[in-house]
């Protein structure tokens, strides 16, 4: 593999790539932004497209970098940056001297079904925190939940905040955009039932059946879900609390409520 220098803080890749940081350029483009070693690794594993990568030999390890050359196919432009340009590029200021423009991978709601188990899903009302978003990958991976669902336009998956929160989750289970109105009537169709997340409580937690299909839905810390997701008292639950303080950050509703599950189901 071929690998080209550029040195020039106007090279036009570098320009065109920078744009992607802002959300209205990230949503429009069919490309994202990817760094670290892990995170860059972690979609390589999951097959993700990628267009091209840059590296800084001033700051990756040599035999760290021939690693990722090696899963690379041998099409995927790579280039080596100049520690100044790279630090123009990079978002983040601890960088490891990795950055790859990965090519966008678009879910739909039927692809959080799968055949061996039923669907135990995860849906994100109005989040507005690329961090809280990450975290919530992130657990969802590590119970292998069948996906996440996002509602609103706050934040959107390829943040490179969300990507750097959830460790590279971001790649390795499907996230879904779609509507409160789109979610409703395809969970309804296929026997999935809606558990949400309110106050005041209604039931507990562990008093929700969550053996079957289930997606378990979350709103905002400020506002928490809509009245949408609220007209089911039956499929309302609270997290029980016994101290002053009346709310979790919401990626830990989410673990708390997924580990549930997993204890529910024995798995």
């Amino acid at each position: 593999m071929e690998i080209h220098r550029i040195t020039s803080l106007q090279n036009p890749k570098i320009l065109a790539m920078r744009k992607l940081y802002k959300s209205r350029n990230r949503k429009a483009s069919k490309e994202f932004l990817v760094e670290g070693v892990r995170e860059v690794t972690r979609g390589l594993d999951a097959g993700f497209g990628i267009e091209s990568i840059y590296f800084c030999p001033d700051i990756i390890e040599e035999n760290t970098q021939a690693q990722i050359v090696h899963a690379l196919a041998h099409e995927v432009r790579a280039y080596d940056l100049t520690k100044q340009v790279y630090e123009k590029l990079a978002y983040r200021d601890n960088t490891e001297g990795v950055i790859a423009l990965f090519r966008k991978r678009i879910y739909v709601l039927d692809d959080l079904i799968q055949e061996e188990k039923a669907p135990l899903i995860v849906l994100l009302e109005g989040v507005e925190k690329p961090g809280n978003l990450g975290a919530v990958l992130r657990t969802a991976d590590a119970v292998r939940a069948s996906g996440v669902i996002v509602t609103g336009d706050k934040v959107d998956v390829w943040h490179p905040n969300v990507i750097r929160a959830s460790q590279g989750g971001v790649f390795t289970l499907p996230v879904v955009h779609s509507s409160n109105e789109e979610v409703a009537e395809w969970a309804n169709a296929r026997g999935i039932s809606v558990y949400a997340a309110a106050l005041p409580a209604y039931s507990s937690l562990y008093e929700a059946p969550l053996t079957d299909g289930c997606v378990l839905a979350f709103g905002t810390e400020a506002e928490g879900l809509s009245d949408y997701w609220l007209e089911n008292p039956e499929h309302c639950f609270t997290i029980p609390m016994k101290g002053a303080v009346d709310s979790l950050n919401v990626s830990v509703s989410v673990a708390v409520s997924l580990y549930e599950a997993v204890r529910q189901r024995g798995e």
